[in-house]
């Protein structure tokens, strides 16, 4: 879980720091305002850790029971990215966000 975690994590990041880091004119200074902003940073460091805890798990889990957790990722961040980003969910997501919840309780136990 810590995994789907940190990627939801540095998805949200990732985004806002795209989002406030576009208001400046020139795409030269929007990418410089994006490296230098604390949101690319909490991007990077959470997909490296991401990354280093994927590897752990795959050499402890197997791999038909951790890659669909994995998956809660397409739950995770559509739900954040509506509380946290204020960005609209229509019915048709809240619904697929429920059976991919469901699908992964399924593969799970």
């Amino acid at each position: 879980m810590l995994v789907v975690l940190f990627g939801t994590t540095a998805n949200l990041s990732l985004k806002y720091g795209l989002h406030i880091s576009s208001h400046t004119k020139g795409a030269s200074a929007s990418i410089q305002n994006l490296l230098l902003s604390r949101y690319f940073w909490i991007w990077f460091v959470c997909y490296t850790f991401m990354t280093i805890l994927w590897l752990y798990v795959l050499r402890t889990i197997p791999l038909s029971q951790a890659f669909p957790v994995l998956g809660l990722m397409y739950a995770f961040v559509p739900i954040a990215s509506h509380y946290l980003l204020k960005e609209q969910v229509v019915f048709s997501q809240w619904l697929g966000i429920s059976i991919i919840i469901t699908g992964v309780i399924l593969v799970v136990n």
